[in-house]
């Protein structure tokens, strides 16, 4: 590939960022004209002027998996590479 195409494929990746940005920025201004229609707080545009700030939902917190699930897990584990090893062993 010839730098010149390269320059070319760089340049049209480079316009459809600013497009997608655009569109982003639409659709962020859509988003904070609609607000809490869903009971969700919406988030202002990141340009948007006079905004306030909103509450934002919590983040679903991680399972966490029990010490027992862990051994469980971590045995076959060891299990697997054990009869991975085996079938690997020439035989003698």
């Amino acid at each position: 590939m010839s730098n010149q195409a390269i320059s070319a494929a760089v340049h049209q990746l480079k316009q459809e960022h600013i497009r997608l940005c655009k569109e982003l920025a639409h659709v962020d201004e859509a988003l904070s004209v609609l607000g809490n229609m869903d009971g969700v707080p919406a988030v202002p545009a990141k340009g948007a002027k006079n905004a306030k700030p909103v509450a934002v939902t919590a983040v679903k917190a991680k399972r966490k998996i029990s010490a027992a699930a862990r051994k469980k897990m971590s045995d076959a584990a060891r299990a697997r590479w054990a009869a991975r090893k085996k079938e690997k062993l020439p035989a003698k």
